[in-house]
Protein backbone atom coordinates (compact mmCIF):
# COMPACT_ATOMS: atom_id res chain seq x y z
CA UNK A 1 0.00 0.00 0.00
CA UNK A 2 1.00 3.60 -0.31
CA UNK A 3 3.32 5.27 2.18
CA UNK A 4 0.49 7.46 3.91
CA UNK A 5 -1.49 4.30 4.73
CA UNK A 6 1.60 2.00 6.06
CA UNK A 7 2.54 5.14 8.49
CA UNK A 8 -1.32 5.34 9.91
CA UNK A 9 -1.84 1.87 10.43
CA UNK A 10 1.53 1.62 11.93
CA UNK A 11 0.14 4.19 14.34
CA UNK A 12 -2.81 2.94 15.06
CA UNK A 13 -1.60 -0.43 16.32
CA UNK A 14 0.92 1.32 18.52
CA UNK A 15 -1.46 4.07 19.58
CA UNK A 16 -3.88 0.25 20.45
CA UNK A 17 -1.12 -1.13 22.48
CA UNK A 18 1.14 1.62 24.68
CA UNK A 19 -1.05 4.80 23.90
CA UNK A 20 -2.16 4.72 27.55
CA UNK A 21 1.61 4.25 28.47
CA UNK A 22 3.54 6.41 26.27
CA UNK A 23 0.77 8.54 24.80
CA UNK A 24 1.98 10.50 21.49
CA UNK A 25 5.25 8.51 21.04
CA UNK A 26 3.48 5.57 20.92
CA UNK A 27 1.53 7.10 17.61
CA UNK A 28 5.15 8.01 16.33
CA UNK A 29 6.90 4.91 17.04
CA UNK A 30 4.11 3.08 15.53
CA UNK A 31 4.36 5.12 12.65
CA UNK A 32 7.99 5.18 12.01
CA UNK A 33 8.58 1.40 12.50
CA UNK A 34 4.97 1.03 9.79
CA UNK A 35 6.82 2.65 7.14
CA UNK A 36 10.28 1.11 7.79
CA UNK A 37 9.90 -1.97 5.39
CA UNK A 38 9.55 0.62 2.62
CA UNK A 39 12.82 2.40 2.72
CA UNK A 40 14.55 -0.58 0.74
CA UNK A 41 13.29 1.92 -2.62
CA UNK A 42 16.38 3.82 -1.52
CA UNK A 43 18.39 0.64 -1.89
CA UNK A 44 20.71 0.64 -5.23
CA UNK A 45 19.55 -1.56 -7.95
CA UNK A 46 21.59 -3.04 -10.94
CA UNK A 47 18.31 -2.27 -13.59
CA UNK A 48 15.02 -0.91 -13.81
CA UNK A 49 13.84 -4.46 -13.51
CA UNK A 50 15.65 -5.55 -10.65
CA UNK A 51 14.85 -2.39 -9.11
CA UNK A 52 11.46 -3.69 -9.50
CA UNK A 53 11.35 -7.12 -8.47
CA UNK A 54 13.84 -6.46 -5.34
CA UNK A 55 11.12 -4.15 -3.95
CA UNK A 56 9.32 -5.73 -1.04
CA UNK A 57 12.14 -8.58 -0.65
CA UNK A 58 14.14 -8.68 2.13
CA UNK A 59 12.78 -6.10 3.78
CA UNK A 60 9.33 -7.23 4.02
CA UNK A 61 10.23 -10.99 4.99
CA UNK A 62 8.82 -12.07 8.54
CA UNK A 63 12.47 -14.30 8.45
CA UNK A 64 13.83 -11.13 9.00
CA UNK A 65 11.45 -8.20 10.16
CA UNK A 66 11.32 -10.63 13.42
CA UNK A 67 13.82 -10.71 14.87
CA UNK A 68 14.49 -7.35 13.72
CA UNK A 69 11.32 -6.45 16.28
CA UNK A 70 13.99 -7.75 19.08
CA UNK A 71 16.85 -5.36 18.13
CA UNK A 72 13.71 -2.38 17.72
CA UNK A 73 12.75 -3.84 21.38
CA UNK A 74 16.16 -3.45 22.68
CA UNK A 75 16.68 0.06 21.32
CA UNK A 76 13.02 1.47 22.75
CA UNK A 77 13.43 -0.17 26.19
CA UNK A 78 16.95 1.81 26.60
CA UNK A 79 15.55 4.70 24.46
CA UNK A 80 12.34 4.96 27.08
CA UNK A 81 14.44 4.46 30.22
CA UNK A 82 16.29 7.77 29.79
CA UNK A 83 13.55 9.17 28.79
CA UNK A 84 11.17 8.46 31.18
CA UNK A 85 13.65 7.26 33.86
CA UNK A 86 11.61 4.15 35.17
CA UNK A 87 9.74 1.17 33.31
CA UNK A 88 6.60 3.14 31.75
CA UNK A 89 5.52 0.04 29.78
CA UNK A 90 6.02 -3.71 30.41
CA UNK A 91 8.49 -5.69 28.01
CA UNK A 92 5.58 -7.76 26.74
CA UNK A 93 3.84 -4.72 25.45
CA UNK A 94 6.57 -2.85 23.90
CA UNK A 95 7.57 -6.06 21.97
CA UNK A 96 4.21 -6.79 20.92
CA UNK A 97 4.39 -2.87 19.69
CA UNK A 98 7.37 -3.27 17.76
CA UNK A 99 6.65 -6.28 16.60
CA UNK A 100 2.96 -5.82 14.98
CA UNK A 101 3.64 -2.72 13.78
CA UNK A 102 6.32 -4.08 11.87
CA UNK A 103 4.89 -7.22 10.43
CA UNK A 104 1.39 -5.74 9.44
CA UNK A 105 3.22 -3.75 6.75
CA UNK A 106 3.97 -6.95 4.68
CA UNK A 107 0.79 -8.65 5.50
CA UNK A 108 -1.22 -5.58 4.11
CA UNK A 109 0.87 -5.48 1.08
CA UNK A 110 0.52 -9.05 0.42
CA UNK A 111 -3.44 -7.81 -0.16
CA UNK A 112 -2.35 -6.07 -3.12
CA UNK A 113 -1.62 -6.76 -6.64
CA UNK A 114 2.31 -5.90 -6.64
CA UNK A 115 3.14 -8.96 -4.42
CA UNK A 116 5.05 -9.39 -1.25
CA UNK A 117 8.44 -11.44 -0.71
CA UNK A 118 7.04 -12.47 2.92
CA UNK A 119 9.21 -16.12 2.93
CA UNK A 120 12.42 -14.29 1.53
CA UNK A 121 14.62 -16.16 0.64
CA UNK A 122 12.27 -18.70 -0.04
CA UNK A 123 11.69 -19.95 -3.44
CA UNK A 124 8.27 -18.94 -5.01
CA UNK A 125 6.63 -15.87 -6.49
CA UNK A 126 5.41 -13.15 -4.30
CA UNK A 127 2.38 -13.59 -2.85
CA UNK A 128 -0.59 -11.71 -3.76
CA UNK A 129 -3.79 -11.69 -2.72
CA UNK A 130 -4.62 -9.15 -4.93
CA UNK A 131 -7.85 -7.74 -3.04
CA UNK A 132 -7.55 -4.24 -2.57
CA UNK A 133 -5.58 -1.39 -4.41
CA UNK A 134 -2.61 -0.26 -3.93
CA UNK A 135 -3.79 2.69 -3.05
CA UNK A 136 -7.96 2.76 -1.73
CA UNK A 137 -8.93 5.96 0.74
CA UNK A 138 -11.76 3.62 2.00
CA UNK A 139 -9.47 1.86 3.86
CA UNK A 140 -7.21 4.40 5.00
CA UNK A 141 -9.47 6.97 6.43
CA UNK A 142 -10.62 5.22 9.53
CA UNK A 143 -7.02 4.98 10.53
CA UNK A 144 -6.19 8.51 9.37
CA UNK A 145 -8.92 10.06 11.54
CA UNK A 146 -8.12 7.63 14.67
CA UNK A 147 -4.57 8.61 14.57
CA UNK A 148 -5.57 12.44 14.42
CA UNK A 149 -8.03 12.01 16.94
CA UNK A 150 -5.56 10.54 19.34
CA UNK A 151 -3.13 13.22 18.13
CA UNK A 152 -5.16 16.55 18.99
CA UNK A 153 -6.48 15.03 22.08
CA UNK A 154 -6.84 16.88 25.18
CA UNK A 155 -4.23 16.40 27.95
CA UNK A 156 -6.98 14.36 30.57
CA UNK A 157 -7.98 11.03 31.22
CA UNK A 158 -11.43 10.88 29.94
CA UNK A 159 -10.60 13.45 26.19
CA UNK A 160 -7.33 10.57 25.88
CA UNK A 161 -9.71 7.68 26.59
CA UNK A 162 -12.39 8.01 23.91
CA UNK A 163 -9.80 8.97 21.64
CA UNK A 164 -8.38 5.44 22.30
CA UNK A 165 -11.74 4.56 21.63
CA UNK A 166 -11.68 6.37 18.00
CA UNK A 167 -8.74 4.70 17.51
CA UNK A 168 -10.16 1.29 17.97
CA UNK A 169 -13.04 1.64 16.15
CA UNK A 170 -10.84 2.69 13.06
CA UNK A 171 -9.01 0.05 13.11
CA UNK A 172 -11.85 -2.44 13.21
CA UNK A 173 -13.36 -0.61 10.41
CA UNK A 174 -10.39 -0.78 8.46
CA UNK A 175 -9.91 -4.31 8.93
CA UNK A 176 -13.50 -4.99 8.65
CA UNK A 177 -13.04 -3.47 4.73
CA UNK A 178 -10.23 -5.20 4.10
CA UNK A 179 -11.85 -8.84 5.28
CA UNK A 180 -14.93 -7.52 2.80
CA UNK A 181 -12.51 -6.80 0.23
CA UNK A 182 -11.44 -10.83 0.30
CA UNK A 183 -15.51 -11.60 0.66
CA UNK A 184 -16.16 -9.52 -2.41
CA UNK A 185 -13.03 -10.91 -4.36
CA UNK A 186 -14.43 -14.61 -3.97
CA UNK A 187 -18.11 -14.01 -5.67
CA UNK A 188 -16.00 -11.78 -8.80
CA UNK A 189 -13.66 -15.50 -9.03
CA UNK A 190 -16.89 -17.42 -8.78
CA UNK A 191 -18.48 -14.90 -11.75
CA UNK A 192 -15.16 -15.49 -13.39
CA UNK A 193 -15.15 -19.10 -13.14
CA UNK A 194 -19.18 -19.42 -14.33
CA UNK A 195 -18.60 -17.52 -17.77
CA UNK A 196 -15.29 -18.94 -18.61
CA UNK A 197 -17.22 -22.45 -18.41
CA UNK A 198 -20.23 -20.66 -19.91
CA UNK A 199 -17.97 -19.54 -23.04
CA UNK A 200 -15.55 -22.50 -22.76
CA UNK A 201 -13.29 -21.04 -22.17
CA UNK A 202 -10.06 -23.13 -20.50
CA UNK A 203 -7.82 -21.28 -17.86
CA UNK A 204 -4.64 -22.47 -16.28
CA UNK A 205 -4.39 -19.56 -14.16
CA UNK A 206 -6.87 -16.20 -13.28
CA UNK A 207 -5.55 -13.16 -11.50
CA UNK A 208 -8.20 -10.98 -9.97
CA UNK A 209 -7.61 -7.57 -8.69
CA UNK A 210 -9.50 -4.62 -8.29
CA UNK A 211 -9.28 -2.21 -10.93
CA UNK A 212 -9.57 1.38 -9.07
CA UNK A 213 -9.30 2.17 -5.32
CA UNK A 214 -12.87 0.64 -4.49
CA UNK A 215 -14.21 -2.60 -4.43
CA UNK A 216 -16.71 -1.92 -7.78
CA UNK A 217 -14.64 -2.75 -10.70
CA UNK A 218 -12.78 -5.90 -10.41
CA UNK A 219 -10.40 -6.81 -13.84
CA UNK A 220 -9.11 -10.65 -14.55
CA UNK A 221 -6.48 -11.95 -16.26
CA UNK A 222 -6.94 -15.08 -17.75
CA UNK A 223 -3.85 -17.10 -19.18
CA UNK A 224 -3.90 -20.72 -21.06
CA UNK A 225 -1.72 -21.68 -23.18
CA UNK A 226 0.43 -19.07 -24.69
CA UNK A 227 -3.08 -16.90 -25.19
CA UNK A 228 -4.68 -14.44 -22.46
CA UNK A 229 -8.00 -12.70 -22.09
CA UNK A 230 -8.87 -9.59 -19.74
CA UNK A 231 -12.29 -10.19 -17.54
CA UNK A 232 -13.98 -6.77 -16.74
CA UNK A 233 -16.67 -6.69 -13.71
CA UNK A 234 -18.68 -4.28 -11.79
CA UNK A 235 -20.31 -5.05 -8.76
CA UNK A 236 -23.42 -2.68 -8.29
CA UNK A 237 -24.56 -3.51 -12.06
CA UNK A 238 -23.59 -7.34 -12.09
CA UNK A 239 -21.89 -6.86 -15.21
CA UNK A 240 -18.62 -9.09 -16.93
CA UNK A 241 -17.44 -8.71 -19.82
CA UNK A 242 -14.13 -10.54 -21.55
CA UNK A 243 -12.03 -9.48 -24.31
CA UNK A 244 -10.78 -11.05 -27.42
CA UNK A 245 -7.80 -13.81 -26.68
CA UNK A 246 -4.63 -12.38 -26.95
CA UNK A 247 -1.03 -13.36 -27.52
CA UNK A 248 1.43 -13.74 -24.88
CA UNK A 249 3.87 -13.16 -27.21
CA UNK A 250 6.06 -16.17 -25.67
CA UNK A 251 6.53 -18.53 -28.87
CA UNK A 252 6.23 -15.97 -31.10
CA UNK A 253 9.06 -13.93 -30.12
CA UNK A 254 11.72 -16.38 -29.36
CA UNK A 255 14.22 -14.69 -26.77
CA UNK A 256 15.33 -15.26 -23.51
CA UNK A 257 16.97 -12.63 -21.04
CA UNK A 258 17.73 -12.41 -17.26
CA UNK A 259 15.65 -9.27 -16.89
CA UNK A 260 12.77 -11.15 -18.77
CA UNK A 261 13.43 -14.61 -16.27
CA UNK A 262 13.51 -12.49 -13.29
CA UNK A 263 9.74 -10.53 -14.68
CA UNK A 264 8.10 -14.06 -15.44
CA UNK A 265 9.14 -15.15 -12.10
CA UNK A 266 7.98 -12.07 -10.33
CA UNK A 267 4.82 -11.64 -11.85
CA UNK A 268 4.26 -15.61 -11.87
CA UNK A 269 3.72 -15.88 -15.20
CA UNK A 270 1.48 -13.10 -15.89
CA UNK A 271 3.47 -10.96 -18.32
CA UNK A 272 3.44 -10.07 -22.14
CA UNK A 273 5.70 -9.74 -24.64
CA UNK A 274 5.65 -7.62 -27.90
CA UNK A 275 7.59 -5.76 -30.54
CA UNK A 276 7.55 -2.14 -29.85
CA UNK A 277 9.18 0.22 -32.36
CA UNK A 278 11.81 -1.79 -32.84
CA UNK A 279 11.73 -2.39 -29.03
CA UNK A 280 11.40 -5.83 -27.22
CA UNK A 281 8.60 -5.13 -24.43
CA UNK A 282 7.67 -7.14 -21.28
CA UNK A 283 4.21 -6.03 -19.76
CA UNK A 284 3.26 -6.94 -15.89
CA UNK A 285 -0.73 -8.10 -16.89
CA UNK A 286 -1.58 -7.92 -13.04
CA UNK A 287 -1.64 -3.97 -12.47
CA UNK A 288 -3.51 -2.29 -14.51
CA UNK A 289 -5.00 1.26 -13.78
CA UNK A 290 -8.48 1.71 -15.51
CA UNK A 291 -8.56 3.55 -18.83
CA UNK A 292 -4.67 4.63 -18.29
CA UNK A 293 -3.34 1.28 -18.86
CA UNK A 294 -0.96 -1.08 -17.40
CA UNK A 295 1.79 0.55 -14.71
CA UNK A 296 4.92 -1.47 -15.94
CA UNK A 297 6.54 -2.29 -18.97
CA UNK A 298 10.12 -3.14 -19.40
CA UNK A 299 12.04 -2.43 -22.75
CA UNK A 300 14.23 -5.70 -22.87
CA UNK A 301 15.99 -5.85 -25.83
CA UNK A 302 15.96 -4.05 -29.18
CA UNK A 303 15.23 -5.53 -33.25
CA UNK A 304 18.44 -6.31 -34.82
CA UNK A 305 18.79 -7.75 -38.28
CA UNK A 306 20.44 -11.22 -37.06
CA UNK A 307 17.51 -11.19 -34.17
CA UNK A 308 17.39 -9.52 -30.37
CA UNK A 309 20.25 -7.64 -28.95
CA UNK A 310 19.74 -7.60 -25.16
CA UNK A 311 19.73 -3.90 -23.39
CA UNK A 312 19.67 -2.54 -19.75
CA UNK A 313 16.24 -2.83 -19.02
CA UNK A 314 14.54 0.86 -19.49
CA UNK A 315 11.10 1.23 -17.67
CA UNK A 316 8.42 2.81 -19.91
Amino acid sequence: MDSVTQIVLGGAIGAAIGHKQLGRSALIIGGVLGTLPDLDVFMPAADAVASFTEHRSFSHSLFVLLPFAFICFAVLKFSLRLKFKTDVISNQRLFWLCCLTLITHPLLDAFTSYGTQLFWPLDGPPISIASIFVIDPLYTMPLLVGCVYLWRSKNNGESKRKARRVNHIGLLLSSGYLLLSVLIQNQMQNKVDAALQAQGIPASKVFLSPLYPSLNWWIAVVVDDGIYYDVTLNVLTNTLDISAQQNLGFGVIDVTTPALTSLDWFTNGFIRLEEVEGQLVATDLRIKTGHVGYAFKFALAEKETDGWKEIPPLRL
